[in-house]
């Protein structure tokens, strides 16, 4: 089948040597000279009048500095001027920019793209050449008659235009002045990441500046047979302050006929591109998705042999290129981290297919802000993460270049995670600064995870929920296996594992088996397959040959919506309630030694202050993969033949368990966690543990209509009448029973009954503002962390108690419930109100007084 996966409207088709009735585009080309001269301002110069083009040689003049390739790049005096072959014109090309180096690395760090590259082409009439945006994510098939009409309606818009200033002399291209096109603010050279939604939820908007024309300049340009490189000095002010960066600006040539693409599966893990597909055989337009993956194909002298089953090596190997600033004594470990996933491509028949290389010393066209070179670099900022993107042709999702950014207190990260997670049962975890020998195998397992996304794996959140719990306390198990299936699963190191267990090896797996499998998916050949449709059976044979195995499961990372207790950020095993209980276990361990293991002779305590943080931020961690039971459904991913159904609800006695754990544990952490002798070292600030005790109630509270929903669906609901009064019972279980109650217990009866009031919407109509102002436990800690490593983890399971607000537009009716909670309530108050002990009667008779209040206000 003839497929057009960009549509080739009209405005590309103009080159200069046609005629517009020539070419069938009658029209276009007026319209192009009109939008040209009502827009001067985006072009390189005022418009040159037709007749009024000067010779080749009065414009590249002798004292012209030219760089031959691609495109020839001209400078005379302080114009760049660019010869376009008008071969190219209507060929396909990626325009991108890189950050060289830059004065506030806030958003941005040297080597990064702060946005995606563009598709676009040129195009030409007798006056001007256009440069068109070919970014059209449109699908046809061009023999069926409705193509006419697609094309028509996916017309490639103008994005600048340039009057033509000569011809070359052997009149195969033309010369256009781009000085300002290299050097303007504009969203394909900004060294700045756009503005996004979710500026406002994850720390606020990003920088952006007024540019400083005056003071920005070209500093050098190389052209190259496949591309060509403009570096631009470009300077802002930014809120009143200076910033500068260096930007790479690149255009690259790509091929004239696609990759053939891959279709996407919901079942396995791949970031893609999508187009909107029109055809006659078909009652409506379809959105189709295709994965990101690299061209990886034999050479043509080894087709046989690789059809034949041998190994053999890829035509274009994919290789990355080791940053020289990294110190030496790590790149051991960054090299093996790349090199890892050849494991996964020699099962399907190449050897060598990814390559780590350092940076080369004696090739001077290398620059690794060149798009052709894919490379892992440092930076040194004070972010605690790592990223692994990738870029492609939109056209079929073909990787053309990646690049992981490696931010140096990544290592802040990777050695606090990995204290508080194996400490416990690991002496060399305790130390302030890591052995080489500590540190390196975290640094190959970070590499490993970032490159994964290079190579289009998105994460598996489901992967680690294969193993049993008891399996992770396994020496040979873990040895084998590690801690998940998948490196790409947020499944850092072992917390299962108890001192005495012997478990030795405490990390992932160098490489899983399912990122074995989903590179095997998504890479191996189907050469009987034409086209993309025509490799779905075997696509799909493929998954359901590992259907019913949980090691090769895919999970999505969920934002924002919390379903599935199975796909969590930071999880291990497949019951959360037993992890968590290993995991607390281990961290009352390292409570009880935190002074002898983080404290240094003469120095303060600021570490040890820092890793009692750490201790419990991993707590909350861990409630929170218990909390995501409570009203959660484990998804499936069905198609139909497969039998399975699109979800099945957590059971009565799960959700129960886990509602009794996360009481039971948030009751007893000023047990273990508020250790005079430990906090009397430093001052604390003002204690986490109350308020995240009283939160952790509200959020428990108003997670109702979850448990409701998933009532609906189960065969033995766990209904939100019985949900509401257990918590109930727990809650004031000590009231109810005449008990003594303690500041954290009153803070806890306080935070329910606010939590009452709001879900019963009488905060505001009562005008009982007082309540909320005198609780003064009642507040949730904000995430104060905006590196974007934390907040995917906020996205996802690990702060899912404060999130569950979202909930409320399920519809579930239930108020009535609650209400009747508030009458229980109130009669238990009146009941205890008389208690003998003064700070107990003043907290029931208070907690008495506002229910009344607002009751009367209703």
């Amino acid at each position: 089948m003839n497929r057009l996966l960009w549509i080739a409207a009209a405005a590309a088709l103009i080159p200069l040597q046609m005629s517009a009735e020539q070419s069938g585009t009658q029209g276009i080309l007026d319209i192009l000279k009109e939008a040209a001269s009502e827009k001067t301002e985006d072009s390189d110069s005022t418009s040159t009048k037709e007749g009024e083009k000067k010779s080749y040689e009065e414009i590249i003049t002798a004292e012209a500095e030219t760089s031959e390739g691609l495109m020839n790049i001209h400078k005379v005096k302080k114009t760049y001027y660019l010869e376009i072959p008008y071969a190219l014109m209507g060929k396909p090309m990626l325009l991108s920019s890189k950050v060289s180096s830059i004065s506030n690395n806030a958003d941005v760090i040297a080597g990064q793209m702060p946005a995606d590259p563009l598709l676009v082409e040129w195009g030409s009439d007798e006056e001007n050449v256009y440069l068109l945006d070919a970014d059209i994510r449109a699908i046809c098939d061009t023999t069926e008659s409705i193509y006419k009409g697609v094309a028509l309606n996916y017309m490639k818009p103008v994005r600048k235009s340039f009057p033509i200033k000569a011809v070359n002399p052997d009149s195969t291209g033309v010369v256009i002045d781009v000085s300002r096109f290299f050097c303007s603010d504009e969203e394909y050279m900004s060294p700045f990441i756009p503005a996004s939604p979710f500026d406002a939820l994850f720390g606020g908007p990003k920088l952006k500046g007024s540019f400083q024309s005056d003071m920005s300049s070209i500093l050098s340009f190389n052209a190259f047979p496949q591309n060509i490189i403009f570096r631009t000095r470009m300077v802002y002010t930014v809120s009143s302050e200076p910033f500068t960066a260096i930007v790479s600006v690149s255009m690259i040539r790509l091929p004239d006929e696609p990759m053939k693409p891959r279709l996407a599966d919901h079942r396995i893990g791949y970031f893609t591109d999508s187009h909107i597909e029109y055809s006659e055989d078909k009652d409506r337009s379809e959105t189709v998705r295709y994965i990101n993956r690299w061209r990886l194909e034999p050479k043509p002298e080894d087709m046989e042999k690789y059809r034949n089953g041998e190994l053999v090596e890829p035509a274009r190997p994919i290789v990355y290129y080791v940053d020289d600033a990294f110190p030496e004594k790590w790149r051991k470990y960054l090299k093996e981290g790349i090199e890892d996933w050849q494991m996964a491509f020699e099962e399907i028949g190449f050897k060598n297919a990814i390559i780590a290389k350092d940076y080369p010393k004696d090739d001077p066209d290398f620059n690794p802000d060149d798009i052709r070179y894919s490379c892992l670099r440092y930076a040194s900022t004070r972010i605690a993460n790592a990223m692994g993107p990738s870029w492609t042709d939109p056209r079929s999702g073909e990787i053309i270049q990646g690049s992981v950014y490696f931010y140096h207190d990544v290592l802040k990260l990777l050695h606090n995670w990995c204290f508080i997670q194996t400490s416990a049962v690991n002496p060399e975890a305790r130390k302030e600064v890591f052995d080489t020998e500590t540190m390196g195998p975290l640094l190959r397992y970070l590499v490993v995870h970032e490159i994964g996304h290079t190579l289009g794996l998105m994460h598996n959140m489901r992967a680690s929920y294969a193993y049993p719990v008891d399996s992770l306390r396994s020496p040979s198990f873990t040895a084998k296996y590690g801690t998940t299936p998948s490196v790409m699963d947020y499944a850092r190191y072992n917390y299962v594992a108890q001192p005495g267990d012997g478990v030795e090896w405490l990390l992932p797996p160098r490489l899983g088996v399912y990122d074995k499998y989903a590179i095997a998916w998504g890479y191996r050949p189907i050469y009987d397959a034409e086209t993309p449709e025509d490799e779905k059976p075997v696509l799909n044979k493929w998954i359901l040959e590992k259907g019913n195995d949980p090691m090769y499961r895919y999970g999505e990372q969920e934002i924002f919506t919390y379903i599935d207790p199975a796909s969590q950020s930071e999880s291990l095993g497949d019951d959360a309630v037993k992890a968590s209980e290993y995991g607390i276990r281990n961290l009352k361990i390292i409570m009880k030694n935190l002074v002898d293991w983080t404290a240094r002779e003469g120095e303060s305590y600021d570490y040890t202050k820092e890793m009692y943080k750490e201790v419990m931020t991993q707590f909350r961690r861990y409630i929170g993969h218990v909390s995501k039971y409570i009203g959660g459904n484990y998804l499936e991913y069905p198609v139909y033949g497969d039998g399975k159904p699109g979800f099945i609800p957590v059971s009565r006695e799960k959700q129960k368990e886990a509602l009794e754990f996360t009481f039971a544990q948030i009751s007893e952490l000023p047990e273990w966690m508020m250790d005079r002798e430990v906090l009397g070292l430093f001052d604390p600030g003002n204690p986490e543990i109350y308020d995240y005790q009283a939160s952790t109630v509200k959020s428990l509270l108003s997670l109702f209509p979850k448990v409701g929903y998933t009532a609906k669906l189960s065969d033995d609901p766990y209904t939100q009448s019985e949900y509401i009064n257990d918590l109930y019972k727990l809650v004031f279980g000590k009231s109810i029973k005449g008990k003594a109650l303690d500041r954290a217990d009153m803070n806890m009866e306080y935070a329910f009954v606010y939590e009452l009031f709001d879900n019963l919407d009488m905060l505001e109509s009562s005008g009982s503002k007082s309540f909320a102002d005198n609780a003064l436990y009642l507040e949730d800690s904000g995430w104060p962390c905006s590196h974007i490593e934390c907040r995917e983890a906020l996205m996802n399971a690990e702060e899912s108690l404060t999130k569950t607000k979202k909930e409320s537009d399920l519809k579930i009716s239930a108020k009535e419930i609650l209400f009747g909670t508030l009458l229980d309530i109130q009669e238990l108050m009146e009941k205890r109100a008389g208690s003998s002990r003064k700070d107990l009667r003043s907290h029931y008779q208070y907690l008495s007084y506002e229910i009344e209040k607002v009751l009367k206000n209703m």
